[in-house]
């Protein structure tokens, strides 16, 4: 009985093979990855979508606060201007340290709800009509 017929060398044989098949993704191997991906994306926003425990009204008021400081910001800086545009640079400087944050949160939670409502509503109501 030699190294090469034993059942520990094939069981290392496999697993190098199983490896190295591994460290390539093939083009089917990435489209059903991401399909799973989709799946999983389309599912959370169905469970959050029509959630209205305290923990997600707590984040859609934290959402609108986020947005309103920003807006709040924007509006501020416009009226400054006139008469203290150093001021108003200042402010217009927060507004852009806060725009990925703003943009992040108006995606993530109002994105989610014009999706539900304007797309996956629409079917809803033809589907009920029939």
């Amino acid at each position: 009985m030699g190294f090469l017929s034993s059942k520990r060398s094939e069981r290392i044989l496999d697993g190098a093979i199983k490896g190295i098949d591994a460290l390539f993704f093939t083009k089917e191997e990435k489209a059903q990855q991401s399909l799973k991906v989709a799946d999983a994306q389309m599912e959370f926003l169905k469970t959050t979508l029509s959630e209205s425990s305290a923990r997600s009204v707590t984040r859609r008021y934290l959402a609108l606060a986020i947005v309103g400081v920003f807006l709040f910001l924007i509006l501020g800086s416009g009226m400054v201007y006139p008469i203290n545009q150093e001021y108003a640079k200042f402010l217009f400087e927060l507004v852009n340290s806060l725009n990925t944050l703003v943009m992040m949160v108006a995606g993530f939670f109002f994105g989610a709800y014009m999706i539900g409502s304007h797309i996956w509503g629409k079917g809803r109501t033809k589907e009920k009509a029939k």
